[in-house]
């Protein structure tokens, strides 16, 4: 990291340490108001922007500040900290093979080629039938269904995967063997995201696909972590090669990093099964955007350029929702 961006990342620490006070003040009455308003008209719940640390606007429908709200596939967006937190502990390596904590894959002459790296990509070839039971034995059994690293599937299976990777591997090593408390005792807790709540499956595992509620304010810490790349209070609190890969897209699928939807321009026409328009022609979204999305316009938004997180949470789903209109309505007041 240069000098630049080390200050630059020091000097701003969380997205708390501006009081609502002091981020009502700092803008006019009229800002972001129709951005606002078209979240509000759409159950929208809570509304956050933070530009490099400092709170821009903050608005909540219905609920308190601290009231933590399930964000459905927004989960996802805690998987690059996962894996983040378990490559700056020297646990995980991304060019490692699965089959190197999944031992059942080892004699498999394909699933034993298949990198944590491609795993996470959603490239694995790794993923559900329709008819498939959703929890991990399946998951572990899985056919692929074409080669590694040649098409992304949007699925669940890598995530149940890639949590119980995190959680051999942690109890290998001696440490909290439970994916979902390690990440909070050691990145969450650090960075201001509790509380926090996990839904499990029968078998107790945290969901890292679609589990978690959280606070408006928890949920744009986290994306504040993934903006700084892993720094956090000028330490290197997650790994920054993890942290910029999960921004990346691959081959595969430019427009799909780890865990997140990129606005990447697309390689292909193919259908990526999420119910977002941040790809259409004319789009404000700029091509660095990194979004966590779930069912009824949760979403999570990070602009590395701008140094820009956009929280927006809602209760109970709408269809209507539009990432285009409602970045563009923000966008002309940033």
């Amino acid at each position: 990291m240069n000098r630049r961006a080390f200050l630059s990342t020091a000097a701003a620490c969380s997205v708390v340490s501006a009081s609502a006070q002091y981020a009502a003040e700092a803008q006019p009455a009229e800002r972001f108001a129709m951005a606002t308003r078209y979240s509000a008209e759409r159950n929208g719940a809570t509304f956050l922007v933070v530009r490099n640390g400092v709170i821009l606007a903050e608005a909540y429908a219905g609920v308190a500040a601290d009231t933590r709200l399930p964000v459905g596939e927004g989960t996802r967006a805690f998987t690059p900290l996962l894996l983040a937190s378990l490559a700056q502990d020297r646990l995980l390596n991304l060019d490692e093979p699965v089959a190197g904590t999944l031992g059942d894959w080892g004699a498999h002459p394909v699933k034993s080629t298949i990198s944590i790296r491609v795993l996470a990509s959603g490239a694995s070839g790794i993923a559900f039938d329709r008819r498939d039971t959703r929890d991990l034995a399946t998951a572990i059994a899985l056919e692929p269904r074409e080669s590694p690293g040649a098409h992304f599937v949007n699925d669940e299976a890598p995530y149940i995967l890639l949590a119980e990777i995190a959680r051999r591997k942690l109890e290998a090593a001696g440490r909290e063997p439970d994916p979902a408390r390690y990440l909070t005792q050691r990145t969450l807790g650090p960075i201001g995201c509790t509380p926090i709540t996990w839904t499990r499956a029968q078998s107790g595992a945290a969901r890292f696909d679609d589990g978690v509620a959280v606070s408006a304010r928890g949920w744009a810490q986290v994306g504040e972590l993934i903006r700084r790349e892993g720094v956090w209070r000028a330490a290197q609190l997650a790994d920054d090669d993890v942290m910029r890969e999960a921004l990346r897209g691959s081959f595969a699928e430019s427009r799909a990093g780890f865990g997140l939807w990129l606005g990447a321009i697309a390689r292909n026409r193919n259908d990526l099964n999420v119910d977002t328009d941040i790809w259409r022609a004319q789009s404000p979204a700029p091509t660095d955007l990194a979004m966590a999305a779930g069912a009824g316009g949760q979403r999570l938004y990070v602009v590395p350029s701008a140094g820009i997180v956009i929280v927006r949470q809602a209760r109970g789903g709408n269809a209507q929702w539009s990432d285009a209109q409602f970045l563009s309505l923000v966008w002309r007041d940033l």
